[in-house]
């Protein structure tokens, strides 16, 4: 096993580092013991202040999120039919709300409202 894992090891050094945004990270060494404690710390801060939301919250945010995607995709739906698209156009037409932000990026803070963007081509 130790000797599978050292060749992995060997092949991920070979490979080019990816990255993703618009500039490479700072550092790719992971966190010192200083740095996770200190990661540890701020957590408790935060959740001393009740930043984060609860498990209640995310889920009826989720339920919400789903009920505001199928109005949307009735809305196109009933679009379609006044357009008087034919059935099989108006069954196979979507819609889908795309969340962004913080919340896309599962960093938003206890009851924050959420922002979604819409088609422009409706």
């Amino acid at each position: 096993v130790l000797n599978s894992v050292a060749a992995l090891g060997s092949e991920l050094q070979n490979e080019p580092q990816r990255h993703y945004g618009m500039t490479s990270p700072i550092s790719l060494a992971p966190p010192t013991d200083r740095d996770s404690i200190h990661t540890q710390k701020l957590l408790e801060a935060m959740k001393a202040l009740g930043v984060f939301e609860e498990e209640e919250e995310l889920n009826h945010r989720l339920v919400v999120l789903g009920k505001l995607n199928n109005l949307v995709k009735e809305w196109i739906s009933e679009l379609g039919e006044s357009k008087n698209l034919p059935p099989s156009a108006v069954a196979n037409v979507g819609g889908k709300i795309f969340t962004f932000g913080s919340y896309r990026l599962g960093v938003q803070t206890k009851g924050k409202i959420l922002l979604s963007g819409y088609s422009s081509n409706v």
